[in-house]
């Protein structure tokens, strides 16, 4: 009797040894291929898309969108960033071309017609509140002829202040209540103005009070009263006054036959009030 060797059943082992075998090489490989990509591959192009994306995009949301990869994104970004950096430079030069936060306004929304008409009139605005601020300190700002302005005397000999208050009205550029002898010299004429005093506290020197009054022409020159003029009426009283009391007198001035106008100044020209 004849046996047979059954030589299937190693052929077979062996083949399922190198099957799996090769894909053992194959899953090192395979791991030695992600470990290369992850450690070396990956950060190059990492680098070389954020180099690229940097050069790409200003905008840091642009950046990030592009980096991960999201065109549209990064280009809706960079859209909406250079749309801000307009928007703010326009604001910076209109803020820096206007102070008016109307022109401002006006300005940033386009409208540089509005935003200049709207500039012209708040500097107009500041203009006159600066010239009130500072009228009646000048012979060139005076104040308006009446208004009733408030004074101190210091100058009395017992030291004590009194305050009282006092205004022109009555101006006349030509004065010629005088007599033969109280004649202006050639190319001279006098003028005159009545000076009008309220005591606040008891103790004004009415006469004294009057006679701080001076005139000063269109040119600026200041000219004192003129003592030699007795015929001026009303003269102001030399009394001293109650509080509540008033006195008004007329006071006369010597000038060149060439002025024409002038303002009226209190308390050695501290304060101007224009004459009428």
């Amino acid at each position: 009797m004849t046996e047979t060797l059954n030589t299937t059943a190693p052929k077979r082992g062996r083949k399922a040894v190198y099957i799996v075998g090769g894909l053992i090489v194959l899953a090192l490989l395979a791991a030695f291929v992600l470990v290369a990509y992850n450690v070396v591959a990956a950060p190059a192009i990492a680098k070389a898309t954020a180099t690229k994306c940097h050069h790409a995009y200003s905008a840091p949301a642009a950046r990030d969108a592009c980096t991960s990869g999201d065109t549209a994104k990064a280009v809706a970004a960079q859209k909406a960033y250079a749309a801000d950096k307009k928007r703010a430079a326009i604001a910076a030069a209109c803020s820096a071309k206007y102070t008016s936060t109307l022109a401002v306004v006006d300005c940033k929304n386009g409208d540089t017609t509005t935003a200049d008409s709207e500039q012209k009139t708040a500097d107009a605005a500041a203009a006159a509140a600066a010239k009130k601020a500072t009228q009646g300190q000048s012979f060139d700002n005076p104040m308006l002829a009446g208004t009733h302005v408030p004074m101190q005397s210091t100058n009395r000999l017992d030291g004590t202040k009194v305050t009282y208050v006092e205004w022109v009205t009555g101006f006349d550029g030509d004065w010629r209540g005088y007599d033969e002898f109280e004649a202006p010299d050639a190319g001279m004429k006098y003028v005159a103005f009545v000076v009008n005093l309220q005591a606040t506290d008891a103790g004004v020197d009415a006469g004294s009070a009057a006679y701080d009054a001076s005139f000063t022409d269109q040119n600026g020159s200041v000219y004192a009263r003129d003592t030699g003029t007795y015929q001026a009426t009303p003269q102001m009283p030399q009394v001293t006054l109650g509080a509540g009391q008033s006195a008004s007198g007329v006071v006369v001035f010597k000038v060149p036959a060439s002025v024409t106008g002038g303002v009226a100044t209190f308390g050695d020209g501290t304060v101007f009030e224009a004459l009428q």
